[in-house]
């Protein structure tokens, strides 16, 4: 019965966690693309757009650091994924600011500084 309940309690905290830790980065990804909205004018599909194409970005890290420290894949594989999902996640950037990649970088890392708050 202990091994049960125990079971249970550690089966409700690791949902828990995982939902809280989703909830936390769609609010960061709704942040972003606030910003972005009023930094570059975006309408209501641009920033849907922008919302989804980050939100991949974000999951894909995830996904990629998990199956690193799983032991999945290697540091060089990783690599290479999260370096292609944020070429994806520039090029959207791109092509709905119609800024270049130059041109975006200081938005970019202004606000990769303030989500880290």
């Amino acid at each position: 019965m202990v091994k049960k309940n125990l079971l249970v309690l550690v089966l409700v905290m690791t949902v828990s966690a995982t939902f809280g830790q989703n909830k936390w980065h769609v609010g960061q990804n709704d942040k972003f693309v606030a910003a972005a909205a009023t930094e570059y004018n975006l309408d209501e599909d641009q920033q849907e757009t922008l919302r989804e194409s980050r939100m991949d970005m974000v999951k894909t890290y995830i996904s990629s650091n998990k199956d690193f420290k799983d032991g999945k894949i290697t540091k060089e594989e990783k690599n290479e994924i999260t370096g292609n999902s944020s070429k994806a996640f520039n090029s959207t950037m791109v092509k709905l600011t119609g800024k270049s990649y130059k041109e975006l970088k200081p938005f970019l890392d202004k606000m990769r500084e303030a989500l880290k708050k």
